[in-house]
């Protein structure tokens, strides 16, 4: 995942799922790991999610100062 500049949280959201990664890349190769990895990839999607939407109250923001 590359570097994006943003908020404390973007930053939070990112490295996060960066670490997530690192853990399903080790982890799914290991044996019986295969309920933990999905919980994992679910929670990845949370946090997308929640990056998501926080990427886009930063962009509409701006708009509604200058509309008031």
């Amino acid at each position: 995942m590359q570097y994006e500049p943003g908020t404390i949280d973007c930053h939070v959201f990112i490295e996060c799922k960066e670490n997530i990664e690192k853990m399903l890349t080790r982890l799914c190769k290991v044996d019986d790991t295969q309920h933990i990895c999905d919980q994992l990839r679910s929670i990845y999607q949370q946090i997308e999610k929640m990056h998501e939407l926080k990427e886009l109250k930063s962009r509409s923001l701006p708009n509604k100062v200058l509309t008031k």
